[in-house]
């Protein structure tokens, strides 16, 4: 199999336990991070005009939107109802480096768990199979709910999973933030990490799938436990 710098985008959707195996070789972090940040990138620049007064809706309901003066919340809405080239250009770095950095979190977590489990892998290694699936979770993830989001006019309510059936209770429900969980990009992100930890760790597949999807599910909670502070 070819592993060029390009080829390895198209290998990670059609042959993921191929591109792992490569990742294993050659983690080529760098390449991931980039193609994370211009996919998210682009794709919240392209959005802002949306998901920015959405949020600022739902940040009314919450205790840090109650405690703002209703000017201050009007001033920011009407700024975003009137979106420049320069403001998605700097939304647009916002969301692709923000991306990034939360991968790069989570990353870390995974080397943690790993580790713990009798994992093999190296830095280098662990964090390039992190980062790689998060090239479908979030870069390849943005770009394909983006017709979505401009056809329904939402950020935060799109969803593709067992969410989409409770999606009327509204993006600050609990029981829609849980069911976002399962949404089928992300479970495609975590099948390709598991194939990634298997390939960079060694494990038997059994026990790949056990420590990824523990330790997905335990951030998963974790963030959800925390953002529930908030509102």
């Amino acid at each position: 199999m070819t592993d060029s710098v390009l080829s390895r985008f198209w290998t990670i959707i059609v042959n993921p336990s191929a591109a792992m195996e490569a990742v294993r070789e050659n983690p080529r972090i760098l390449v991931a991070v980039l193609g994370v940040v211009i996919m998210m990138g682009v794709f919240s620049g392209a959005t802002v005009h949306i998901s920015g007064p959405e949020q600022i809706e739902l940040m009314q309901d919450t205790r840090f939107g109650r405690m703002m003066e209703p000017e201050q919340i009007d001033e920011m809405y009407e700024q975003y109802l009137n979106v420049t080239l320069k403001d998605r250009v700097m939304h647009g770095i916002q969301g692709g480096f923000g991306g990034a950095a939360m991968a790069f979190i989570m990353g870390l977590v995974y080397m943690l768990f790993g580790k713990l489990a009798g994992g093999q892998g190296t830095f280098k290694q662990v964090m390039g199979a992190v980062m790689w699936s998060s090239v479908i979770s979030l870069g390849f993830g943005s770009l394909i709910k983006w017709p979505l989001v401009v056809a329904k006019q939402s950020v935060m309510g799109i969803t593709l999973g067992p969410a989409v059936l409770v999606s009327e209770r509204g993006a600050l429900d609990p029981l829609f933030g849980i069911l976002s969980f399962f949404d089928i990009i992300t479970i495609w992100g975590v099948v390709v990490l598991v194939l990634g930890f298997e390939s960079v760790h060694g494990f038997a597949r059994n026990k790949a799938t056990v420590v990824v999807v523990a330790t997905w599910l335990l951030t998963s909670l974790v963030m959800f436990g925390i953002g529930r502070l908030f509102i």
